[in-house]
């Protein structure tokens, strides 16, 4: 199953990206990097406040892509404080949820809801001890199905069925993306979302309306070490210094911000796909297929506390 490619809770360090990384250049070429685009994706998803107040409405905005043109079904359910962080935790508690309120799962379901509003309930807090005031949460379920999209609570384990427009086949769970975006709910903190200050490219400053040209890789494998350096091209995803948060939460916790940068693209490879937000320079190669080609590269910037923003750019290969 397509999941997002959310990092919302995790301590990042250089071995672990080094890790990571060696993804682009395992053994195996005959799997894709995780950085390359070419089905559904929904690649992150913004909360506008990733710290919500209880009563207070949060608007969420997904980045991504359906290379197909298919048109995509969205669907859309919320969980307050399950036990389970994970999107079977929440759809669990989605479900008890109904049946005890009669109320339907879904809170929407349709074509273009990429974007969704959402209203913490008042009462999300209630309960809580002291000690386990940290962990409370709305999780926001989302499906992105390029079909036609149905819900059925009686069915396997996962409640949505999606099926191909026109054929009626039901697609697999590779062929629909399921995810959960995860909101604390907090009394008095905030978070902001971080900033992208500037991509970079070669080392200067890359606008959103300039489409470079760069050279093809004369091969079409996944590893980036058998492209010659000088077909590479060194890309960066700067963020505002604003965006490295730090001080004590409100319960008495110091916290310092940690950044990662994920680059994806349509075509060509990643000398590494992640790196921390302080060192986020990597180098990028077109292989030979995507000769003629226009890329789509997306570079997206993600705290430790549920914070993301993104951004786009272009390539034309030659």
């Amino acid at each position: 199953m397509n999941s997002i490619d959310e990092l919302s809770r995790f301590s990042v360090t250089l071995a672990a990206l080094a890790s990571l990384g060696a993804l682009t250049g395992c053994e195996d070429n005959d799997f894709d990097p995780g950085s390359r685009v070419t089905g559904l994706r929904v690649l992150a998803q913004q909360a506008d406040n990733p710290y919500a107040r209880p009563g207070e409405a949060i608007h969420l905005t997904s980045l991504s892509h359906e290379p197909a043109g298919r048109a995509v079904t969205w669907a859309w359910a919320a969980c307050v404080n399950p036990d389970s962080s994970s999107v079977e935790g929440c759809l669990a508690k989605v479900a008890r949820d109904s049946q005890s309120s009669g109320a339907s799962p879904l809170l929407a379901m349709g074509q273009g809801l990429e974007s969704f509003d959402y209203t913490v309930p008042a009462n999300a807090l209630y309960g809580f001890d002291q000690d386990a005031l940290p962990l409370a949460q709305v999780g926001l379920v989302s499906v992105a199905c390029p079909g036609e999209l149905s819900f059925n609570g009686s069915r396997h384990e996962l409640p949505f069925g999606c099926t191909e427009a026109g054929s009626g086949r039901e697609l697999g769970l590779d062929e629909f993306v399921l995810g959960i975006k995860r909101v604390y709910v907090r009394n008095t903190d905030r978070n902001q979302n971080p900033a992208v200050a500037q991509i970079l490219f070669d080392g200067a400053e890359w606008p959103a309306d300039l489409v470079p040209e760069v050279e093809a890789c004369e091969t079409d494998d996944n590893q980036f070490d058998d492209c010659s350096k000088s077909l590479s091209h060194k890309l960066a995803a700067v963020a505002t210094p604003s965006s490295f948060e730090a001080g004590r939460d409100e319960f008495g916790r110091e916290f310092e911000e940690q950044l990662v940068v994920q680059y994806y693209s349509t075509e060509g490879i990643f000398e590494d796909e992640v790196r921390v937000g302080d060192d986020p320079e990597t180098r990028f190669v077109a292989r030979n297929n995507a000769s003629g080609q226009e890329l789509r590269l997306w570079f997206v910037i993600r705290d430790d506390r549920g914070g993301v923003a993104w951004t786009e750019r272009r390539l034309r290969v030659r």
